[in-house]
């Protein structure tokens, strides 16, 4: 007599098919051609930012990223750092939004549960990210004048830099 073998069911997160496949690099960026789609249609702005955190969390693993802009008022590197230390998330990695030689557009902010540094093709996906933010970022504001915001921008991210100081 025959005895069947249990059966285990994998559950397994889907992807659109054209971002899964055998042409895929280690440092192709999850979810890319939906968040370019995003760019294109002129989603909102929060939309795909958001979607860019959730596709580098999740390909990198044990990542919370978080992007900020010159006008995002309810949140601010220090009660953003503070809130992740209470958590015991440490900083991973840090950098302006710029799109080529512009001024910073933004800041993306990642943190982990253990204290370590960015791999080469980690470091790669984190520039994809932070590309594409610029480029929505960009698209969003369209060709309006942002040397004023850039220049907050620049006030923020250096207070901003002072405090990260302090904090390891």
């Amino acid at each position: 007599m025959r005895e069947d073998k249990p059966t285990t069911k994998r559950m397994r997160r889907h992807f659109p098919s054209h971002d899964r496949g055998a042409g895929k690099k280690p440092t192709d960026l999850l979810g890319e051609k939906s968040i370019l789609d995003l760019i294109s249609t002129g989603a909102p702005l929060a939309e795909i930012l958001n979607n860019l955190c959730t596709a580098i969390d999740l390909q990198l693993g044990n990542i919370v990223s978080v992007m900020l802009l010159p006008d995002d008022k309810e949140r601010d590197f220090k009660t953003i750092a503070h809130g992740a230390l209470q958590f015991g998330l440490h900083l991973y990695w840090s950098a302006d939004i710029a799109l080529g030689d512009e001024d910073a557009l933004g800041s993306f902010e990642m943190y982990c549960c253990v204290s370590r540094t960015p791999t080469t093709s980690e470091l790669e996906l984190i520039q994809r990210a932070i590309h594409l933010a610029a480029i929505a970022i960009r698209r969003y504001y369209g060709d309006e004048d942002l040397s004023g915001a850039c220049g907050e921008w620049k006030r923020v991210l250096e207070k901003r830099s002072h405090e990260a100081a302090h904090l390891n």
